[in-house]
């Protein structure tokens, strides 16, 4: 995947998330698993000296406004 441009790369993923495992070659994640990446990386973000860092405080922003709409 390293040599495609950054669209190639979305739809290659794209495709893997909604073909699942079968079309995948057992290479596609369950939603679970993405959520408890997300919820990982958010955790990891709010409590590390990264949260100073615009990109992550904007992250942790944007998703602590995403989980009042769950």
């Amino acid at each position: 995947m390293s040599g495609y441009s950054p669209e190639e790369r979305i739809r290659e993923l794209e495709q893997m998330f909604l073909g699942g495992p079968i079309i995948a070659n057992g290479k596609s994640f369950s939603i679970e698993t993405l959520l408890d990446v997300l919820l990982v990386l958010y955790d990891e973000c709010c409590n590390s000296t990264l949260r100073r860092e615009k990109t992550v405080s904007t992250f942790i922003e944007n998703e602590t406004k995403e989980a009042i709409f769950m």
